[in-house]
């Protein structure tokens, strides 16, 4: 036996609809008239008395005994589409919980409550970019460490080719062959085998993952490994397309 699907009873369909459509993208997969699948699985169904067989006046809409549980990787920009909908009931202003995660509660046209949380993944993977290690954000998010290890590898491939000064290995001709990137070779690149002063300051002894998180970027250090070949206004152009780049990843 399979489980299939979590379905609710709604009010009205069509307002059910639009409130899913705009708030979390999901379309209509299967519709059966009065029953309809969406396609994060979930299912509307209207008159479900009638379907299921059972007295009107026992549903109770707004019960609080279950959530339907979303998770987003850009909780700002989801908050931010939610003021657009004055309409849509709270059951609090966004929070972030002992583990770190960050969470709203609300209710849908029915009266279903819906969490959206921060996924975890996003919240490791900040904590990573502040210089935490694996085992300390474990104790900080209360998961396995087992788990933070899986999101900490998701973290360094993300950022593999986008070294702690904002430059993309990627672009390099000599990436992949004299020189596996900045990151895998612990800033002694090809160019520089005893050490980038960059990655030196930035790793080793602010312990950071890269300068997007260092106030003084971009420093003097910047200045002083400077590729000679740049002229002014090529050189702004670069730390302004790195900024850019640390402020992204």
């Amino acid at each position: 036996m399979n489980f299939s699907s979590t379905l609710i009873a709604v009010r009205d369909m069509e307002c059910s609809l639009k409130f899913y459509k705009e708030l979390f993208e999901q379309d209509v997969v299967l519709d059966l008239g009065w029953c309809k699948t969406l396609s994060c699985g979930l299912t509307l169904q209207y008159n479900f008395d009638q379907i299921a067989g059972f007295d009107a006046g026992t549903m109770k809409f707004k019960s609080n005994t279950m959530e339907l549980y979303f998770e987003t990787e850009d909780f700002d920009g989801f908050i931010e589409l939610l003021e657009k909908h004055p309409e849509v009931e709270r059951v609090h202003d966004p929070k972030t919980y002992p583990w770190l995660q960050r969470s709203i509660h609300f209710y849908d046209p029915s009266g279903h409550m819906i969490e959206v949380g921060e996924s975890m993944e996003s919240v490791a993977h900040h904590e990573f970019e502040k210089g935490h290690t694996a085992e300390e954000i474990a104790q900080m998010t209360e998961h396995p460490i087992e788990l933070v290890k899986e999101w900490e590898a998701s973290y360094l491939e993300k950022h593999k080719a986008i070294s702690v000064c904002g430059t993309d290995c990627s672009t390099c001709g000599c990436f992949g062959m004299l020189c596996k990137g900045c990151n895998e070779c612990e800033g002694k690149v090809f160019h520089s085998p005893d050490g980038c002063s960059i990655y030196t300051c930035v790793r080793n002894e602010k312990k950071l993952h890269g300068c997007g998180k260092c106030e003084k970027l971009p420093c003097e250090i910047w200045q002083k490994t400077r590729d000679p070949k740049f002229s002014d206004e090529e050189f702004r152009a670069n730390v302004a397309a790195r900024v850019q780049a640390l402020k992204q990843h």
